[in-house]
């Protein structure tokens, strides 16, 4: 059986980290960026299986496989993510002027009268005074928040990317013909193909 470590899940979270390095670094996503991430997936994937073969293991039909799995699972997939978020970096995540200081201290003074009116306003049953000022120190990390659910929901969505990774992988295992489970483990292939042994007759 091949490593946990080279198995499709890991090899796919390896390369997506891999990817967020690079990420940053791309302004528009384009064919071109694309290529040179799937040029960066084939180079690891070669190391990976130069690897394998040094601890006896040589299986050229499963990475046939995983690199028919990321083309088809990974690859798209991060493409469709990827292209969504650097649209919304462009737009500075819809934070009004990117939250800088005018935005913050906007916000701040927003939070402010906020306050106010909940404490004066007779029918919002909010009583304390000191809650225009807690939003008036709040106001200012409004943009932070924003950023912080941006990155958690895209953690998310780069969780939920290896998890399928992970179902793809054991679909790759369990399906895998017997004489290639044979040729990997580098046993003889008489082993798969020779017919079951007779059960012996009882007297």
């Amino acid at each position: 059986m091949v490593p946990e470590k080279y198995r499709l899940a890991a090899v796919g979270r390896f390369l997506l980290e891999q990817f967020e390095l690079r990420r940053p670094g791309i302004r528009d996503w384009s064919p071109r960026a694309e290529a040179l991430l799937r040029q960066e997936a084939e180079s690891e994937l070669q190391l990976m299986e130069k690897q394998l073969r040094e601890i006896g293991i040589e299986d050229a039909r499963y990475w046939q496989r995983i690199r028919r799995a990321l083309d088809e699972i990974l690859l798209p997939r991060y493409a469709a993510l990827a292209r969504a978020e650097i649209d919304l970096a462009k737009r500075d995540y819809g934070i009004w002027r990117g939250g800088d200081l005018v935005a913050r201290a906007t916000f701040a003074l927003a939070g402010f009268i906020l306050g106010i009116i909940c404490v004066e306003v007779p029918y919002i049953p909010i009583q304390a005074k000191w809650f225009p000022a807690l939003l008036l120190v709040l106001g200012p990390l409004f943009p932070d928040v924003v950023m912080w659910l941006h990155r958690r929901r895209w953690r998310k969505q780069l969780e939920a990317l290896v998890g399928d990774l992970h179902h793809a992988s054991e679909t790759l295992e369990t399906y895998r013909p017997l004489s290639e489970l044979t040729n990997a483990l580098g046993l003889p292939s008489e082993l798969a193909e020779a017919p079951p042994t007779a059960a012996r007759e009882r007297g």
